[in-house]
């Protein structure tokens, strides 16, 4: 542990000294899984009764099953938006965190990358949607017994929702050693991808607690912004829901739009943080191509 914490603490004094890493580490985070915060804060969720309304009507209309289609292709052109710009928040920040004079790898390197080891996670989520457009109809119509639909839909696609975050987290941990195998030792991003479970290996134990910590502080931070989120939202919900908007309610919204991007920017100097802390805790000699010891390139300049 004491090689994660001395390398976290590098990272975070690094970070802390260029707040231009948080605006590559912003664009990275709103792309991932900023955007989490915006909707959970000012989306208003539909109660249960909405929602039996609406997935009947969805299931039942003369469009089905194309307007699931219609709905999977719109998801399919969002996620494809995110991965190429948190590819060029990434390799930005690649770039900044190190300066070794080594190649570092591109924006197409990193989307390559990213697609490929998301893609296990991505099976694991259109496998639950399809489990879901199985298991919801019947949950739907079934008789009241305590639980309602939606708590027992999720409990029968728990397995596929532990799959799903099994898989995301292995990812995230090949991605991260993939990432700099690209471009510090010349290779091409399959290759690269190749040698990355060796990377992580020779890593050891720091890899496992950065990726534990990382997660842990991710989701920390996601909670502590999304209630803040909403109760900023709050009362400028209830002004534009009566159908007023006076001078008040202008003030309002500039001043929930400052607060949002301080809290991207927080998001984008966790982010920067966390890349940081992955170039000094994977292998050096994993990633430049001679298996062995730890990193001793400094991190930064």
């Amino acid at each position: 542990m004491e090689r994660w914490l001395a390398a976290a603490g590098r990272a975070a004094r690094l970070v802390s000294s260029r707040p231009a890493l948080w605006l590559s580490g912003a664009l990275a985070w709103v792309a991932t899984v900023g955007w989490i915060s915006m909707v959970a804060g000012v989306a208003q969720l539909p109660n249960e009764g909405e929602l039996t309304v609406f997935g009947a009507g969805f299931y039942t209309s003369g469009a089905w099953p194309w307007n699931a289609v219609a709905v999977g292709a719109a998801a399919m052109g969002a996620l494809m938006l995110a991965f190429g710009l948190a590819a060029i928040g990434e390799s930005a920040l690649l770039a900044a965190v190190r300066d070794d004079g080594r190649t570092r790898p591109t924006a197409i390197d990193v989307l390559a990358v990213s697609v490929v080891t998301a893609g296990p996670a991505m099976f694991a989520v259109l496998a639950s949607v399809a489990a879901a457009s199985i298991v919801a109809p019947g949950e739907f119509t079934a008789p009241e017994t305590g639980a309602g639909p939606v708590l027992r839909i999720l409990a029968r696609l728990a397995p596929f929702l532990i799959a799903t975050a099994a898989l995301a987290s292995f990812g995230a941990a090949v991605h991260a050693a993939a990432v700099r195998l690209v471009g510090p030792a010349g290779r091409e991003p399959l290759a690269a991808l190749r040698d990355a479970p060796r990377a992580l290996g020779a890593s050891g134990a720091p890899a496992t607690w950065h990726l534990a910590a990382q997660l842990a502080v991710r989701i920390v931070y996601l909670a502590v912004a999304s209630v803040l989120v909403r109760v900023l939202w709050a009362p400028i919900g209830v002004r534009l829901g009566g159908g007023g908007f006076d001078v008040a309610t202008g003030l309002l919204l500039v001043g929930f739009v400052a607060i949002w991007l301080v809290i991207v920017l927080g998001g984008g100097a966790l982010h920067a943080w966390g890349t940081a802390t992955w170039s000094g805790v994977l292998d050096a000699r994993a990633t430049n191509g001679r298996p062995g010891r730890h990193m001793e390139t400094p991190i930064g300049r």
